[in-house]
């Protein structure tokens, strides 16, 4: 487990490299640089997490701020190593897992930043869903699971015209379907939309009780008209069903 711990800190570090260079013309093979001065980064200040504490955020040669994101990405991909390693797949599967949460941290973090899906990540972990599951579960069914699940999103993006949801949210839920098959996509589908309905009841609440937290920094303005990147809330509910195995029913079962 801390040997796939370790690996996703420095895989993580890698996706950083794909999600600030992905669609913009960049290739991820070069040398990292400092995204404000350019100059280029050595070993020291590449090292994952430790590096920007030791930094202090902060730029070596210019000062300027470093984003979280790099050190939030680089723990999140090892968290998820390590809990994939602990399901104790069979060696095909742990390495379509890994893959697959890889490619969805990717997802997840490009759609914060930018509020859109990327297709050419959306695509692959299509692919690698489709994969997952097509040795020993019929084509036929892989692919209507994943139409299936998607549909109810297919549909609230064409009665809205695109202003409710994305279509890259559509893609993402055709994988979760060849994942997790009729129920189990529905399930993380449903688990997206009510964490993303609870958190955002919070973020709105956020600037009342900012006026009465001394935090540093203007309060943060959140409305009813901001934009919120929909694709987090769905993934966060995938891996809730496919490493947790949350059932919504079950748990409604325990309370009544």
């Amino acid at each position: 487990m801390i040997i796939a711990a370790f690996s996703g800190l420095i895989l993580g570090s890698f996706l950083n490299v794909v999600i600030l260079r992905l669609n913009t013309g960049r290739s991820t093979t070069g040398r990292s640089g400092c995204m404000s001065c350019g100059s280029t980064l050595g070993f020291f200040e590449l090292v994952p997490v430790v590096s920007f504490f030791l930094l202090k955020g902060n730029c070596k040669s210019c000062g300027s701020g470093i984003s979280s994101q790099y050190w939030m990405v680089e723990i999140s991909t090892a968290i998820l190593f390590a809990l994939v390693w602990m399901q104790g797949f069979p060696l095909f599967e742990t390495l379509i897992s890994l893959i697959l949460v890889s490619l969805l941290v990717v997802i997840s973090t490009y759609d914060i930043r930018h509020t859109i899906i990327p297709n050419s990540v959306v695509y692959a972990f299509i692919v690698v869903a489709f994969i997952a599951n097509m040795m020993s579960v019929p084509i036929i069914q892989i692919v209507l699971s994943g139409l299936l699940v998607a549909l109810p999103l297919f549909l609230l993006w064409l009665v809205s015209k695109g202003q409710w949801m994305g279509f890259g949210d559509v893609k993402l839920a055709i994988g979760f379907g060849f994942v997790l098959g009729i129920y189990g996509g529905l399930m993380a589908v449903m688990l997206g939309f009510i964490l993303g309905a609870a958190i955002s009841l919070i973020l709105l609440a956020i600037p009342k009780v900012m006026w009465a937290v001394p935090l540093r920094g203007a309060p943060i303005s959140f409305t009813m008209k901001s934009e919120v990147p929909f694709a987090p809330f769905l993934i966060l509910g995938f891996i809730l069903v496919f490493l947790f195995n949350i059932d919504l029913i079950t748990l409604t079962d325990l309370f009544i």
